[in-house]
């Protein structure tokens, strides 16, 4: 049994027979709750669990982007946004459902991420359009 454990035990077995005495006299029961009552009620503000962080702004549409800038121009403009916002967009559009990202602290592999993961989707399901007529499609395309 590791330390912490039999600690945990004989700490547990200490209250136990408090609670034992604090029934069969009052006046042990009365210390008690005098003690009891000069205890906070809530937990000191550091040792409560944080709550995440609400963004302030929703994060920019992706997609938009994308189409708008072309690949190039959109890692350039992926590199402007800061951190937080970076994985607001990964969290707001299911880029990494395998949470690896959680871990990484360098810019430039959300940017990685991101670029790659809003190329494919938009490329998702192109195979099955049909091409334009050759007389509808503008100079550079044909």
């Amino acid at each position: 049994m590791q330390p912490t454990q039999k600690l945990a035990n004989a700490f547990r077995r200490l209250l136990a027979i408090v609670e034992e005495e604090a029934a069969r006299n009052p006046s042990f029961a009365e210390r008690l709750a005098e003690i009891n009552a000069s205890l906070p009620d809530k937990p000191a503000s550091g040792s409560a669990r944080r709550k995440p962080a609400v963004p302030s702004e929703p994060p920019p549409d992706v997609f938009a982007a994308y189409r708008e800038k072309g690949e190039e121009e959109f890692r350039f403009w992926l590199r402007s946004l800061n951190l937080r916002l970076l994985k607001a967009v990964i969290k707001a559009n299911g880029f990494d459902p395998g949470k690896v990202s959680q871990r990484w602290t360098e810019p430039d592999k959300f940017v990685e991420l991101i670029a790659e993961q809003t190329a494919a989707r938009l490329r998702r399901g192109s195979a099955f359009l049909t091409p334009k007529p050759l007389k509808d499609r503008g100079p550079e395309e044909a």
